[in-house]
Formats: structure tokens, C-alpha cells, sequence
């Protein structure tokens, strides 16, 4: 995986926008999932501030350890991604040699909107490479693909049987 460079127009903590809306009784109700922002703030600023350059490779390595703490299978990651404000995570296409992903919802659109559609998901990535790795008992290579157009994300996982 390649590094990402550095951008000038870098998202700033201000560019979040309020994601509470009012709602019919008056009390606000938070359009994306409750850690949301949390997330945010370490994945789109914390994080590539320490990690620089090795911001996409360190974060798919992370995504995997996570995947191995959490002690994931494949049919628990929709509901992983969901509570942990990640997006609507779908299996779209399965082979022998590959699993096809796609991830959406308003947590993936903000991300593209605050990173000027140039996000990346090197984390998601990880945790499901691994989860699919230790599902399948069988080495995987996960990678990505944004569409910025539809705000959504590919996420293929090839599988070597070797």
C-alpha cells in the first residue's frame, strides 16, 4: 500500500459540522452514530499527525491486531462497523480467490466531505483482512478503492491458498 501525501487543504477540526439535528419533540437527534466524532477526530486528525507518512500502511496493520483482539468472524463485522461509527459495511461479491466489500452510509459520506473525497480506509481494510484471514484459515491481501462520486468505498480481500 502506498503512503498518502500530504495535502495543503488538510481538514481541519472545524470542518466537522454539527451532526445534530433537531427533532420532532425539540431534542437533537445525531444523525450518524453516536461515536462518530470520536472516531473522527483520531482518524482524520490524531492519527496522521503522528504517524506522518506511514499513516495508510500503520493504520491497515492496527485494523488487523484489531481484528485479532476483537476475535471477529465474517458475519460479525456489519454489526462492528456499525456500532463503532465505521459505516454500512456489505459483502457485494464472493469468489474462491476474493471477497468483495462495500461500505457506505453518512459516516463514509462525511469522511469523503471533510477529506476533500480523498479519504482513506486503510483501517477498515485491516480488520477485515483479518477477520476474513482467520475466518478462511488462508493468507489475504485486502486493498481499496474510494468512489468519490458515490461517496462509497470497495474493499477487496484477495485470498492466496498457496
Amino acid at each position: 500500500m502506498a503512503a498518502k501525501s500530504k495535502d495543503t487543504n488538510e481538514p481541519k477540526l472545524t470542518d466537522i459540522p454539527d451532526v445534530l439535528k433537531p427533532g420532532q419533540d425539540g431534542e437533537n437527534v445525531d444523525e450518524l452514530t453516536e461515536s462518530y466524532f470520536a472516531v473522527s477526530v483520531l482518524r482524520d486528525f490524531v492519527l496522521p499527525d503522528l504517524l506522518d507518512k506511514d499513516t495508510v500502511e500503520l493504520l491497515y496493520w492496527a485494523g488487523k491486531n484489531l481484528s485479532r483482539q476483537l476475535i471477529l468472524d465474517m458475519q460479525s463485522l456489519p454489526e462492528l462497523f456499525a456500532k463503532a461509527g465505521l459505516g454500512d459495511l456489505q459483502i457485494t461479491k464472493q469468489t474462491k480467490t476474493s471477497y468483495q466489500y462495500t461500505l457506505t452510509g453518512p459516516e463514509v459520506v462525511q469522511r469523503f466531505n471533510l477529506n476533500n473525497d480523498n479519504p482513506e480506509f486503510s483501517l477498515e481494510t485491516g480488520i477485515i483482512t483479518e477477520t476474513v484471514e482467520k475466518t478462511i484459515e488462508a493468507f489475504c491481501l485486502g486493498t481499496y478503492t474510494v468512489n468519490s462520486k458515490a461517496k462509497s468505498v470497495s474493499i477487496k480481500v484477495q485470498i492466496d491458498r498457496n
